[in-house]
């Protein structure tokens, strides 16, 4: 199986849809307080156009199905001045698993975040993603005590933080 990660394009909104929903239920974390409720999800190509945010997909070339995805934009309730952008929608198909891509997929996130100005990276995750979670440790992101932004995501009691800067001040 030949993978490659590339920019979300509005042929893969369905597919993107699918695998956030998918996993999301396979946690138990659908309706409102979990991202299943962001309405974003229906149209993920144009969310992330905008010039602060991006969206890459993880592609089978053989095959050209969407196995996973990834991307980051403004974190919603802070302002262009604090330079916080949201780790969003990380999520892969079993199949996907186990290659490396969800570091490459974080990796490719933090890169451009960063030439995007950006001075920080938040995200909230759910205690039963126990490889996300480890996985994000490693990239040195800090659990806080409580949530940033006004994602809405409520039922995530999982908060984390990443410096992207070395001069970065956390808000």
């Amino acid at each position: 199986m030949k993978l490659q990660i590339r920019p979300i394009e509005p042929k893969d909104n369905e597919a993107v849809k699918h695998i956030i929903l998918a996993i999301l239920e396979s946690y138990g974390c659908i309706g409102p307080g979990f991202a299943s409720s962001d309405p974003e999800i229906e149209d993920m190509f144009t969310t992330y156009a905008l010039p602060d945010a991006r969206y890459w997909v993880l592609e089978n070339s053989g095959s050209g199905q969407v196995i996973g995805g990834g991307g980051f934009s403004r974190l919603k309730g802070t302002s262009v001045e604090e330079g916080i952008c949201e780790l969003q929608k990380l999520y892969f198909l079993p199949q996907a698993r186990g290659y490396g891509f969800g570091k490459k997929m974080l990796q490719f996130c933090i890169e451009e975040a960063k030439n995007l100005g950006y001075q920080e990276m938040y995200l909230e995750t759910i205690p039963e993603m126990l490889e996300a979670i480890a996985m994000y440790q490693k990239f040195g992101f800090e659990r806080l005590s409580g949530p940033k932004g006004k994602t809405g995501h409520n039922k995530c009691p999982v908060q984390m933080n990443l410096l992207l800067a070395a001069n970065a001040v956390p808000h």
